[in-house]
C-alpha cells in the first residue's frame, strides 16, 4: 500500500468538507492541488456563495487566538483575496480528536462559528 502523503491526506479532509457542504444542500467544486487560498467553493441556489479554506492538524489547538496564530499567513491570504460581493469566506479545520472547527475570516480577525449550519 502507497505511503500517505501531506497531499492525500489533506485531500481526506477536502472530501470530509465538500461532503458535509453537500449534505447540507449545496454544490461544490473542489479547487484541486491549487495554489489558491481556496480549497472548496459551494453555493446554494438561494445564497451567497461560500470560499473555503480547509487545514487537518494532527492536535486539537483550543481557542481562536491559538488557530488565528498557527495559521496567520493562511488568514492573510484569504483577507486579501478578491471575493464576490456577499460571499463568505471561512476556514475549516479538521482534528481526530474534535472533529471541525470552522471560522469566518473577517476584515479585522477571525471569528469561530458553531456549525457552520450544514
Amino acid at each position: 500500500m502507497p505511503a500517505r502523503t501531506t497531499y492525500t491526506k489533506g485531500r481526506e479532509v477536502e472530501y470530509l468538507a465538500r461532503d458535509l457542504l453537500i449534505a447540507g444542500g449545496y454544490q461544490v467544486v473542489r479547487n484541486a492541488g491549487s495554489l489558491s487560498p481556496i480549497d472548496l467553493v459551494a453555493w446554494q441556489d438561494s445564497g451567497h456563495p461560500v470560499l473555503v479554506q480547509v487545514k487537518r492538524n494532527k492536535t486539537h489547538l483550543d481557542g481562536t487566538a491559538l488557530i488565528a496564530q498557527a495559521y496567520r499567513r493562511d488568514i492573510e491570504a484569504l483577507r486579501r483575496m478578491a471575493r464576490p460581493v456577499g460571499s463568505n469566506v471561512e476556514l475549516w479545520v479538521w482534528t481526530l480528536n474534535k472533529g471541525w472547527r470552522f471560522y469566518s475570516i473577517l476584515p479585522g480577525g477571525i471569528c469561530e462559528v458553531s456549525d457552520h449550519g450544514v
